[in-house]
């Protein structure tokens, strides 16, 4: 097959395009034009098994980066490891990890891109990766709840955050036309990366399925922890994730490359010069620049002071607390239900895929059905399991399906508040709004927290899931009056 020319305009759009979409620094754009050329149907064939090997390695270094999700299921274990050291240790005092933690990972998800065009994105991931795991191999030492704390919220959640995009940017550039693909495929690797290792630190703390039985009066109530039969397996724990975690680390960084003078974008064997992503409503989607032919946002300040800036962020703040919420303390209320360690580490980790997992459909159903049709869905389901979770009694299908559900619509939030500020706000200044919508979502998750620790004890768990419900009220009825177009007009300069 005789390759044909690549058409020097589009190529010089799509060069700009790259350098705002995702974030090239100076040094990658400089003569990139230069290294444009055409490929033959042999080297398509190579490029494409280098992007698949690319893809196995990220789909690795997102095994890691699903340690976000573990934290649900071992906290219980860590728990009583620390009670054991520190009497005035309570529950509450530990699910504080997850919020910061969550803080700490979407508040610099949007500088991880940058500095790897500064130092490489192998040496980029090969630093993340080690840090985490060298951070597990510190915690199996620490005894201190403070130091604790600090350790696995930093440098967990700091190195996650800015590794996160880049196996998804790399797998982006060999395959321009299968973006949601390459995204729902790395992607799933977080939800799968917790998914395994959650039946992993069960079967190393508590092989024999024991029951929590210590009691410890905490808030008025008493809360049972494990005995030492499990809690003192826990530095072994850590020991074997920081391993675990090294080699996935090795792994993804001598898989991963970022092919920076690749340009498949307009290679015209690969179609008629006119080819756009299959299976994507080209009216709707964000993903196919040149059908971008609306008024965009021109300036961050411009779209700060929009409306559709300010919904989005009440949407978001209300919408994903519920789903960050039971991620968090899933086998703590499991408990309360009397449901054993064992079922409950089986649906941490089916939870876990069904957030992961999920992402890659609603990233189709978001070019097909658009943002708004989507969030209205999920919010109804939201307010459904909001509404219906605290009167289960002691049910662990009804628990299981109901987690499920949220962690699937969980999934879909997270997936598709990317689209739609790219959507709204377009190209040049969406990545940068969402970057902010991200850390919201760190607040959501903080604020989840704070109605847990100070509502739990006062009117219980029921009374949390009913101010949840509030929460997701609000967010359906922001969605009905969300509008996904906006005119833009040009500012005076």
């Amino acid at each position: 097959m005789k390759p044909q020319e690549i058409p020097q305009q589009a190529a010089q759009s799509d060069h700009e395009f790259d350098k705002h979409h995702h974030h090239e620094s100076q040094a990658d754009d400089h003569g990139d034009e230069h290294h444009l050329r055409e490929y033959t149907s042999k080297e398509l064939r190579s490029i494409k098994i280098q992007g698949v090997i690319c893809l196995i390695g990220g789909i690795a270094l997102h095994f890691v980066l699903g340690t976000f999700y573990l934290w649900g299921g071992i906290s219980p274990y860590v728990g009583a490891y620390m009670k054991d050291r520190d009497p005035s240790v309570t529950q509450s005092t530990l699910q504080i990890i997850f919020p910061i933690l969550g803080i700490g990972l979407f508040s610099v998800l949007s500088f991880g891109v940058k500095l790897a065009q500064r130092i490489g994105y192998k040496t980029m991931i090969g630093l993340g990766g080690s840090i985490i795991s060298l951070a597990f191999l510190i915690l199996s030492f620490i005894n201190n709840i403070y130091a604790f704390i600090f350790i696995y919220c930093f440098m967990v959640g700091i190195p996650s955050g800015l590794v996160y995009m880049l196996p998804i940017i790399c797998g982006w550039k060999f395959f321009p036309f299968n973006r949601g693909l390459v995204s729902g495929l790395i992607i799933a690797g977080y939800g799968f990366g917790a998914f395994i290792f959650n039946f992993v630190c069960k079967a190393i703390c508590n092989p024999n399925n024991e029951e929590p039985s210590i009691p410890f009066e905490e808030d008025g109530k008493i809360k049972k922890y494990f005995s030492k039969d499990v809690f003192q397996n826990v530095p072994f724990m850590f020991q074997m994730m920081a391993l675990s975690y090294f080699i996935l680390t090795i792994i993804a960084t001598l898989l991963i490359k970022y092919p920076r003078d690749l340009h498949l974008e307009y290679q015209a064997v690969l179609g008629d010069g006119t080819k756009k992503p299959s299976g994507i409503n080209h009216e709707k989607s964000i993903d196919y620049h040149p059908t971008v032919l609306h008024a965009e946002c021109e300036t961050l300040g411009q779209g700060i002071k929009s409306r559709p800036f300010w919904f989005l962020i009440v949407m978001v703040l209300c919408s994903v607390i519920f789903g960050l919420l039971m991620a968090n303390c899933y086998k703590v209320f499991g408990q309360t239900l009397g449901i054993d360690d064992s079922s409950l580490t089986v649906l941490g980790s089916v939870q876990s895929v069904c957030n992961g997992g999920s992402r890659f459909l609603w990233a189709v159903l978001f070019d097909k059905y658009g943002f708004k049709k989507l969030f209205l869905v999920i919010s109804v389901i939201n307010l459904i399991c909001s509404a219906t979770i605290g009167y289960i009694n002691n049910s662990y299908a009804g628990y299981f399906i109901i987690l499920c559900l949220t962690m699937f619509c969980e999934g879909g939030l997270l997936s598709c508040y990317p689209a739609v500020s790219a959507k709204v706000f377009g190209h040049k200044v969406g990545p940068v709004i969402y970057g902010g919508l991200f850390f919201v979502i760190g607040i959501s998750n903080m604020l989840g927290y704070l109605l847990y620790k100070f509502g739990e004890p006062k009117i219980g768990y029921n009374g949390v899931f009913w101010i949840v419900f509030g929460f997701c009220c609000v967010a359906f009825i922001l969605g009905v009056l969300f509008k996904e177009e906006h005119e833009w007009k040009k500012e005076k300069k």
